[in-house]
């Protein structure tokens, strides 16, 4: 080997030596500046990482801790994040394509060093006492650094199947908290797992009160009684697929006496379904998002949605009846064990998405709003907060340990990892 490529060599590698050191001291000088300890969460792009993060966030803040977020730059949490009144610092992250095997690909693997470099100056920025990481890639850099770091890794999964990214974060972890059951199944070391519960946002249960139902739709235009009201949600950025299945639906739900329709198009769709069959028709409202959910699913009597964890989290906290189609395009078939949350509890029914490709959408819906609307009725009960039916169909679906708070129990689980 050339004396001057060992001398380079060697130069860098006591350069970076010298840079984690500078790090990992930066991280500890500036922990013990903080009045308060600091809880750092890492995770974006999605709704089902985000919302669950903002209800712990909001849980943590109550007790006197102060809370931090380390988000993608293009994902939701750069409107949902501030909104909360949380800090947002901005990360660098990569993603692999398919085919794995490709010029992208490799390209990412050479960025992702940078982006774990990246996140390391944020963390030695803010100096957390416990880094939470949510899933998604996203998550990913600032998790690899604090592990490098030796600040403590407390993982969420808010799915009922544990994602890619938890699994292969997990080994790094010193918990990793399930908001059911059954994700441990995909875990590697089941004595690091804890069921605390889905994270539903605090405003969003208030929601679930009768009268405040009755001022959710008084406030968005619809009568407070009589008349149906169906809800369609396509995910946080919207689904084109939804979204063009409802559009062909459209015409024959028009034809169910009292139904009005809300419809989360999504920005980007907003203005290409809005001008389509819904302008023709005064009962369908299109929307490009919905900021405050939680009254809005209240007020709803159905709600046609994906199965995002956040999505089915809410929907199982108000009991509101669901026709879920869960996308075949998320990995590890995470949205259908969703679904399966909310069928076993009675509150949902469940179409995979082939069979709206053969049938359409319209068939499902209007089975149930039927006139006599007993079916949504039983669907209601069946899915009432605390009920006793909802209770055994969890145990049933193995989801034991479920509780009726989840950023309470995640709270006391990620404090106890904060040490003086």
């Amino acid at each position: 080997m050339p004396v001057h490529f060992q001398k380079a060599a060697l130069g860098a590698c006591v350069t970076a030596a010298a840079v984690y050191t500078a790090t990992f001291t930066a991280v500890r000088v500036r922990r013990c500046q903080h009045a308060r300890p600091v809880v750092a969460f890492s995770g974006g792009g999605a709704g089902s990482h985000v919302f669950p993060a903002v209800a712990i966030a909001e849980e943590l803040r109550k007790r006197a801790l102060e809370v931090v977020f380390l988000g993608d730059s293009r994902g939701l949490e750069v409107h949902v994040v501030p909104q909360s009144g949380f800090r947002l610092y901005c990360i660098s992250s990569v993603s692999l394509q398919r085919p794995i095997k490709s010029v992208a690909n490799a390209l990412s693997v050479l960025r992702f060093p940078l982006c774990v470099a990246h996140s390391a100056c944020i963390l030695a920025q803010t100096g957390p006492a416990v880094v939470v990481g949510m899933g998604g890639k996203v998550s990913v850099p600032a998790c690899v650094a604090a592990a490098a770091l030796g600040i403590p890794l407390v993982l969420y999964e808010p799915n009922a199947k544990a994602g890619a990214v938890t699994q292969a974060l997990h080994v790094l972890a010193r918990q990793t908290l399930l908001a059911y059951g059954s994700a441990a199944a995909d875990l590697r070391y089941k004595d690091r797992c804890l069921v605390v519960g889905p994270a539903v946002r605090s405003d969003v249960l208030k929601s679930a009160e009768v009268r405040r139902r009755r001022e959710a739709r008084e406030a968005l235009g619809f009568p407070s009684r009589g008349g149906r009201l169906l809800l369609v949600l396509g995910g946080s950025r919207g689904c084109g697929y939804l979204n063009c299945a409802v559009n062909n639906a459209l015409p024959q739900l028009a034809t169910v006496p009292g139904l009005q329709i809300l419809w989360q198009t999504g920005a980007k769709q907003y203005v290409s379904y809005s001008a389509g069959h819904a302008a023709s028709l005064s009962s369908v409202r299109c929307v490009p998002f919905i900021h405050d959910m939680g009254p809005v699913v209240a007020a709803s009597d159905l709600v046609l949605s994906r199965a995002g964890a956040s999505t089915v989290a809410e929907l199982a906290a108000l009991g509101t009846p669901a026709l879920l189609v869960p996308s075949p395009a998320v990995s590890e078939e995470q949205q259908a064990a969703n679904a399966r949350v909310l069928a076993d509890r009675g509150q949902a029914e469940v179409v995979p998405q082939v069979e709206v490709d053969e049938g359409g959408l319209a068939p499902h819906l209007l089975q149930l709003l039927a006139p006599d609307g007993k079916r949504l009725a039983a669907m209601r009960v069946q899915g009432g907060v605390g009920s006793s039916a909802s209770s055994s169909a969890l145990e049933r679906g193995g989801n034991g340990g479920v509780t009726a708070n989840g950023p309470v129990c995640a709270h006391i689980a990620i404090t106890q990892h904060i040490h003086p």
